[in-house]
């Protein structure tokens, strides 16, 4: 008879969350290591390598080679890595009418050209070891199209590249999926629906209503999912996407 005991266990993995700061980073790198991972945390805003803390920006391919290497050089492997970034230009909040097209390209080659940079690169160096699990992000809007009435009145809007991004997410990931699929290396996305982070009273009202649970997630909500995908629980798990929004898009 089987064990399952420890199915969803991380121990002996060695994991790089990029965008570690940020609201959902922060609480990956905390259930990446009560699974039993041994977490490095990277995000841009962070100094020089130290105590498995180091800097990094997706958008820069050699920012991302050097941390890459800086983790398997330290730690000796790589076995799972999770794209939380999120580099985006002044203007990513203003309304389409008023984006330059400049703009435009420029947040779609940060955002979606740096997770293919940071995704190969860490096939790359798996390729060496027993496989791995790589996890990007992508949202509710990567799949359908947005409910604008939630921001009428308000002085915010989805930023107009985030679909662009988010889909193109998708497709990359399951393109890499069957590719490194030799390599025992999986590829898979979390599309989160909103996260609750301080937004106006009347939007979130407005979301709510729209989520069949009747509430906006919580930063806590995305790790269950995540650490599943990491874990040799999702071994025969790959080119998946993982939607985690309440019910919004079963609508």
């Amino acid at each position: 008879m089987s064990d399952y005991t420890n199915l969803f266990s991380c121990a002996g993995k060695v994991a790089l969350v990029a965008g570690s700061d940020g609201l959902v980073g922060r609480e990956v790198c905390h259930g990446l290591r009560d699974a039993g991972a041994e977490v490095w945390e990277a995000d841009i805003s962070a100094g020089v390598v130290s105590d498995r803390r180091l800097r990094l920006d997706i958008s820069s391919e050699s920012s991302v080679e050097a941390a890459l290497d800086a983790v398997v050089s330290r730690s000796g492997r790589l076995d799972i890595v999770v794209n939380c970034a999120y580099p985006r230009t002044a203007d990513w909040g203003a309304r389409i009418e008023d984006v330059p097209l400049e703009s435009w390209t420029k947040n779609l080659d940060m955002q979606l050209g740096g997770s293919f940079a940071l995704s190969r690169g860490a096939a790359e160096r798996m390729k060496q070891f027993d496989g791995g699990s790589i996890i990007g992000f992508s949202s509710i809007y990567g799949m359908v199209g947005p409910s604008w009435e939630v921001y009428d009145g308000l002085d915010m809007t989805m930023p107009s590249a985030y679909a662009a991004v988010k889909a193109g997410v998708l497709g990359m990931s399951r393109m890499l999926a069957t590719y490194y699929a030799k390599w025992g290396i999986r590829f898979n996305v979390v599309s989160p629906g909103g996260i609750a982070d301080e937004q106006p009273s009347e939007f979130v009202s407005r979301y709510e209503s729209l989520t069949p649970v009747g509430r906006m997630a919580t930063p806590a909500d995305i790790v269950g999912p995540v650490v599943f995908l990491a874990s040799d629980a999702a071994a025969y798990v790959t080119g998946h996407n993982l939607v985690v929004d309440g019910g919004w898009t079963a609508r």
